[in-house]
């Protein structure tokens, strides 16, 4: 496993990002980028991303490659700098997208992806992780106890190749 986020539901049923290794934060893994759009812009019926270049929403932003059927989901810091910030053009977002500010994935990643996320979230899973496996696969699981997905985490073997 690349990368990982270890995450507990709230009484809201919203999940919050767990801090287990006080060296590693959960923001220092892109994830967190993936994270910020599930958390806050997340809209299981938006199809947008795959006919647009750029679907930009509250905080985050999509960036769409078609040519190597990427997509790079990242946080909008020009929606927050009170126009200081210069929001890059669809042109632009080739070159400003990078590994510090987006989360990259596989379009067939990222649509498996939003569908396992739906199925948790009418779960209620009291923890979920949200990893890169070492292909680059971005998965997710829901377990009932913290010991349950620290123990995920600790016993991870890699699985086939998608």
């Amino acid at each position: 496993m690349k990368e990982y986020i270890l995450l507990k539901s709230s009484k809201n049923n919203y999940y919050m990002p767990m801090k287990i290794d006080m060296n590693i934060g959960w923001r220092d893994t892109s994830l967190s980028s993936l994270f910020s759009l599930l958390f806050g812009d997340f809209r299981p019926w938006d199809k947008r991303f795959l006919t647009q270049v750029v679907s930009c929403y509250n905080v985050s932003f999509i960036y769409h490659d078609f040519e190597n059927k990427m997509l790079y989901i990242g946080f909008s810091e020009w929606e927050l700098s009170d126009g200081e910030m210069h929001c890059p053009d669809d042109e632009e977002f080739p070159d400003y997208v990078n590994e510090s500010n987006s989360c990259k994935i596989n379009v067939d990643n990222y649509l498996e992806f939003r569908k396992k996320w739906v199925e948790l979230k009418q779960q209620l899973s009291s923890f979920v992780i949200i990893y890169r496996d070492d292909n680059d696969w971005i998965d997710c699981k829901g377990f009932d106890t913290q010991a349950e997905m620290e123990l995920f985490v600790t016993n991870y073997q890699p699985e086939a190749v998608h």
